[in-house]
């Protein structure tokens, strides 16, 4: 059981990416087990943020096909759309607050629409945050 266990943890170590496998019949065992040396790891950075959600964002006061049509007419004051499936789904190539993907998702909400925003970085911009994403929505979606 103890060979299975550790050929499994081995494997894992492997398809993760953390060390390679020992050679078969070598004698080598994982890293960290006795009589072995273990390899000396890079410091890891982390990625950057290439997707981020605010999932419930914020509520529009009114039924979906109602709010659905607010946020289009707002979409073109902020960008291009991108995807139009009504009532429950806009996608929005984003100029305002910063070059950005932006995915709006309706849900009923007794008498008003909760909406979920996902944004994503286009290319080499770096993703804006999620809060001025939002905040911009609301402004604009006030101004109506």
């Amino acid at each position: 059981m103890q060979q299975l266990n550790e050929a499994f943890e081995a494997a894992v170590a492997h398809a993760t990416g953390r060390r390679p496998l020992p050679e078969p019949g070598s004698g080598a065992t994982p890293a960290g087990r006795p009589g072995t040396v273990p390899r000396p790891r890079a410091p890891r950075r982390p990625p950057p943020r290439r997707v981020e959600q605010d999932m419930p964002s914020f509520v529009i006061e009114a039924l979906p096909a109602d709010a659905y049509e607010a946020l289009t007419v707002v979409a073109a004051w902020m960008g291009e759309v991108l995807l139009d499936e009504p009532p429950y789904l806009l996608e929005v190539h984003l100029q305002d607050p910063a070059p950005c993907w932006c995915r709006l998702e309706l849900v009923p909400d007794a008498g008003s629409s909760t909406v979920s925003l996902t944004i994503a970085a286009v290319g080499a911009d770096a993703l804006p945050d999620v809060e001025a994403v939002r905040d911009t929505w609301v402004a604009n979606l006030n101004r109506l």
